[in-house]
């Protein structure tokens, strides 16, 4: 992959990490460490007994892995439930698989969004370092998790990700836009009315924004279609202004998933908006919805006008 191609994983992969929470974020997890690791091997719930507070192991190397992945790791009480979930699960896997397979190494994977972790739940992992001496005990977070991802190769990458932007000049196909337009109509978001009116110049927002060179072309790329886009537009009366607000919505819903302390947030919040636009991952609708999104970029309904 060439360097565009690796900022775009690398956004898309950090957009995954702010989304997933849950069943979700371990499934995420458990696809890129089975990919990175031939050895690993998911352990799966069953029924009443659990995965007895394994998530993943290595019998090879005696790494074990258990996930935490809840909304937002900085609140008390989810540091709280931290904390106890690492001493639980811990002392319920060392009684279930030491004795069948020796543990090593364990890690207490937490997504925490690329918040950092209270100091609460590194003191406990370090107080079972103390008590269970012949076992390395540490946290993992959503940083090691990106580390792991950006050792994989390009098809694994394309496999969890999804498709990658070419250069060459997106088209628009009737029949691909239909379904964007289909899907963005039919999910349900916040209203929203964007009532700004000003059109900004392009380079102008794009710097304002703090958008990077690589998403520049891309929508500049994307504007070049915008008479076609029209003709559609022109033949659906009233599903501009839908997509308006649907476009406006999801904007704003990047903004409180994404903060402004993230860095490239402008970046990670493009991409946000191009993954929740994309019904299914194929090169015709992202192209379609590229040059969506130029459209209602160009317009302001997405991203913040120069001021």
């Amino acid at each position: 992959m060439n360097n565009a191609d690796k900022m775009y994983a690398r956004l898309q992969f950090k957009n995954k990490v702010y989304e997933s929470q849950g069943q979700a974020f371990e499934d995420f997890f458990v696809l890129i460490m089975t990919k990175v690791y031939e050895n690993f091997q998911p352990v799966r719930a069953y029924g009443r007994i659990g995965d007895k507070k394994n998530d993943g192991f290595d019998k090879t190397t005696g790494v074990y892995y258990q996930v935490f992945s809840p909304d937002d790791i900085t609140k008390k009480g989810t540091i709280n439930d931290a904390v106890t979930k690492l001493d639980n699960d811990f002392r319920g896997l060392y009684e279930s698989w030491n004795d069948c397979c020796p543990i090593k190494k364990y890690y207490f994977v937490i997504n925490d969004k690329y918040k950092g972790i209270d100091p609460l739940i590194t003191q406990k992992a370090i107080e079972l370092n103390n008590e269970f001496n012949d076992v390395d005990i540490d946290v993992f977070l959503a940083k090691d998790l990106q580390r792991e991802f950006e050792k994989l190769n390009e098809v694994d990458v394309m496999e969890i990700i999804g498709f990658i932007p070419s250069v060459s000049l997106p088209s628009i196909e009737y029949g691909a836009l239909g379904d964007v337009v289909t899907y963005l109509t039919t999910i349900e978001l916040p209203e929203s009315k964007n009532e700004k009116l000003v059109v900004p110049d392009f380079d102008e927002k794009i710097m304002f924004n703090g958008l990077s060179e690589d998403i520049k072309i891309i929508l500049q790329r994307g504007s070049y279609q915008e008479g076609i886009l029209e003709r559609y537009f022109n033949e659906n009366p009233g599903l501009k202004e839908v997509l308006q607000e649907k476009f406006n919505a999801l904007y704003l819903k990047s903004c409180e998933k994404i903060s402004d302390s993230e860095e490239k947030a402008s970046n990670l919040r493009f991409f946000y908006i191009l993954d929740e636009s994309c019904p299914k991952r194929t090169i015709s609708i992202k192209s379609c919805i590229e040059v969506l999104m130029a459209y209602y970029f160009s317009t302001c309904d997405i991203f913040e006008e120069p001021h």
